[in-house]
């Protein structure tokens, strides 16, 4: 299929919690940039680069049992392409006209099985039904080559992903989806975790848009996936010594020192 639902991934004093500061944080976007603009951006509840917003959204980067899929289908250097908060408010939604893949710029590219450009985790804070803005994804959908699906043709095949609070979805990034409309009067909010081989570019350069204390307080697995050991190399230095011991350096290594120093 390419996807699966993960009952009550989250706690539910860790739904409880990181839906009372995703609340908060949304907020203060509206405040600071104006709802209206960031309507006109269709950025409008869309809280990115959330390992530099607050701490509690830390656990979803070292502890998530989610992450054992994620290391388990990239291996052990996949890294995080974007960590972003999406809020579906009331009378917004997408159905059936915006099918996508999360990883467009490999649309239509043959992997070979054991390769997996990318994996998405979505983390829900309410609970979710199509009439109030369920995702909709086509089963087996991440094998097609097809650039440009025709949306009549895969409305049909489409399923909703209907979950509670706490849930999670995994799935591959290759799989072809779409946001419902939210039909309610009440707003659906959403984590996505997007992470991919080592060779896609992320959405950002986390190693500078995250703090230094907060990288440098985050656990290794956290510190990976914000490519804290991947950048490339700033000197020839710093190249000669990757070069020699295999490229990137990993959790369980040591930082890059200076040849000859």
């Amino acid at each position: 299929m390419g996807y699966a639902v993960l009952p009550g991934v989250l706690s539910p004093e860790q739904t409880r919690r990181t839906r009372e500061v995703l609340h908060r944080l949304s907020e203060q976007d509206d405040e600071t940039y104006g709802s209206e603009e960031l309507a006109k951006l269709r950025e409008r509840g869309a809280l990115r680069n959330l390992a530099a917003a607050d701490d509690a959204f830390h656990p979803l980067l070292e502890s998530s049992p989610a992450l054992d899929v994620v290391d388990a289908l990239l291996g052990p250097k996949g890294i995080l392409n974007c960590y972003d908060a999406l809020t579906l408010f009331p009378g917004q939604g997408r159905y059936p006209w915006d099918y996508h893949t999360d990883l467009m710029d490999v649309t239509g590219v043959s992997f070979p099985p054991s390769r997996i450009p990318g994996v998405n985790v979505l983390y829900y804070f309410d609970r979710v039904r199509e009439e109030n803005g369920a995702t909709w994804v086509v089963p087996g959908s991440h094998h097609t080559l097809a650039d440009k699906p025709d949306p009549d043709v895969m409305a049909p095949l489409s399923v909703p992903l209907e979950v509670e609070p706490g849930d999670g979805v995994v799935f591959d990034a290759r799989i072809w989806h779409c946001a419902g409309t939210n039909h309610v009067g009440g707003a659906r909010t959403l984590i996505k975790t997007l992470f991919t081989a080592p060779w896609y570019r992320p959405q950002m350069d986390f190693t500078r848009a995250v703090p230094p204390e907060i990288l440098d307080r985050l656990a290794p697995r956290a510190q990976r996936y914000l490519n804290v050991h991947n950048v490339p190399p700033t000197s020839v230095e710093e190249l000669r010594w990757r070069l020699f011991r295999g490229d990137a350096v990993y959790e369980d290594d040591s930082a890059p020192t200076r040849v000859g120093v």
